[in-house]
């Protein structure tokens, strides 16, 4: 009977912990639609790796939590970002280890343009995170943003 109660106790906590990492995996990848709902880059502080790799849908990289931070800070700014409007999919999370996990997420933008000025036709996006946690905190590691052609 102990040993029952105490396997039981184990499992109940690996899934409040699984959830727990879940949550805040979640909130991070949240982050991305915040930048952008506020037009504020600077949410995303701190949520990328010092070496994360970055890769947008027009093929723009950038390496590191500063110089994608300050990537986007200046793309979410763009007066042709100003009025589109963007509906996001839930994120979903797979975990590959408990310090490592893969996160989805789809959205659907309208209303933007191009540098030029130019409309935009719809973007079906997919994104991708690799999160890895250590010290406790989730970070991104590498995240590929890609549209359907």
């Amino acid at each position: 009977m102990v040993r029952r109660t105490v396997l039981a106790c184990l499992v109940v906590g690996l899934r409040l912990g699984w959830a727990q990492d879940e949550a805040a995996v979640r909130a991070v990848i949240d982050h991305w639609r915040q930048a952008w709902e506020r037009f504020d880059g600077s949410v995303l502080n701190g949520d990328y790796t010092d070496d994360a790799d970055w890769l947008n849908a027009f093929g723009v990289k950038q390496k590191g939590n500063a110089a994608i931070v300050q990537f986007v800070s200046a793309v979410v700014k763009r007066p042709g970002v100003q009025d589109r409007h963007t509906t996001w999919s839930e994120p979903r999370v797979r975990f590959l280890r408990p310090d490592v996990a893969v996160a989805f997420r789809d959205y659907q933008t309208t209303g933007m343009k191009r540098p030029d000025g130019q409309d935009m036709p719809l973007r079906r996006t997919h994104a991708m995170w690799v999160l890895t946690k250590d010290g406790g905190r989730w970070k991104i590691a590498s995240h590929v943003i890609a549209d359907e052609q």
